[in-house]
């Protein structure tokens, strides 16, 4: 099920749950009542913060969208930064590397997303197709 989909769904279950007569503490019974409530709008708020991603204050434009910062514009031009490895890594460490930073930016994962963020994804692969080719060729 797509993801805005699925958070919609919850969104409305959670807001049906809190508008109806039907708890498991009645809200008749006055603060104590509400408990029930409060702790399933926690566990939703809890489960959208985890759900979904989050952009950063600092990469946000006036309108609220995310922007190229420098990191984005730039990737790292040091390989073992880009692949999250430490110096005299052996080959087959950089391939695992290689392998697992591929996995998170794939299409197929960030293809439910927005158009920045699967660009942002295309350009760290981009990023980390270039540092495992240094690595190896070197």
């Amino acid at each position: 099920m797509n993801r805005i989909a699925l958070g919609v769904l919850v969104a409305v279950g959670l807001l049906l749950y809190l508008r109806s007569p039907v708890d498991l503490l009645p809200d008749r019974m006055g603060a104590v009542g509400l408990l029930d409530d409060l702790a399933a709008l926690g566990v939703g708020l809890w489960w959208f913060w985890k759900r979904f991603p989050r952009i950063p204050a600092g990469n946000r434009t006036s309108s609220g969208s995310a922007a190229s910062g420098p990191s984005e514009a730039r990737p790292s031009s040091d390989p073992y930064t880009v692949l999250g490895i430490q110096r005299g890594a052996s080959r087959e460490e950089i391939r695992q590397a290689y392998r697992e930073r591929l996995r998170e930016y794939h299409p197929d994962r960030v293809d439910d997303l927005g158009e920045e963020l699967r660009e942002v994804a295309h350009r760290r692969t981009i990023a980390i197709r270039r540092a495992y080719d240094e690595l190896t060729k070197g």
